[in-house]
């Protein structure tokens, strides 16, 4: 007599099933956290090129060769050395939502919107900070700002801009410069902050 074996598929079945479920359920946090981390550095690291092009313009500027009759700074004048690096720097910065706030010298109302920027220029002896005492972030506290390396040679200009990458009155990044996504897993970039010098030869 022939007997037939039979398979009960549907057992088998159900527990790849659940099985599948439980690793999705593990690595879902995981993927998750990746996932989320890639996309604030890809903004951290744009944010990190627009400042560097940002300074690297503004040096530029800064080292032109002007009349000798033209003021690096002249109080509550619009048209100077300084507000024409700073007119630079923030047709950079303003893709980033970020701003040098300037409105004592005509150069725009804050943005509360937009993180601050400090820059600091050094020319021909004088240091002219805009804007003046250095900005505030979005939390009315002042960023910090200084140059880095020695200070500019008589045919020097030296340029330095500072801002925070986090806006620390919307962490959640809706506004600012770069989310601070991943804050909640131990992982927080508030209070970081970009500061870079540029240097170049007086033409």
């Amino acid at each position: 007599m022939l007997r037939v074996r039979q398979h009960n598929r549907s057992t088998s079945g159900h527990e790849r099933s659940g099985s599948v479920t439980l690793e999705f359920i593990i690595a879902f946090p995981i993927v998750f956290i990746a996932g989320l981390a890639i996309v604030e550095f890809f903004f951290l690291i744009l944010v990190i090129e627009g400042g560097t092009t940002a300074l690297h313009e503004g040096t530029r500027k800064a080292a032109e060769l002007y009349p000798s009759t033209f003021p690096l700074d002249l109080a509550g004048d619009d048209d100077d050395i300084a507000d024409k690096v700073v007119a630079v720097i923030n047709q950079h910065l303003n893709v980033y939502n970020i701003e040098v706030v300037d409105s004592a010298n005509g150069l725009a109302t804050d943005d509360p919107k937009k993180q601050n920027a400090t820059v600091i220029i050094e020319r021909n002896g004088m240091t002219v900070t805009r804007p003046a005492g250095g900005s505030l972030n979005q939390s009315g506290n002042v960023i910090g700002c200084s140059r880095t390396g020695p200070p500019p040679d008589i045919d020097e200009v030296v340029v330095t801009l500072c801002f925070e990458f986090v806006d620390s009155a919307d962490p959640s990044g809706i506004d600012g410069p770069v989310p601070d996504w991943l804050a909640s897993f131990g992982f927080s970039l508030a209070g970081s902050k970009f500061e870079m010098t540029s240097r170049a030869s007086l033409e």
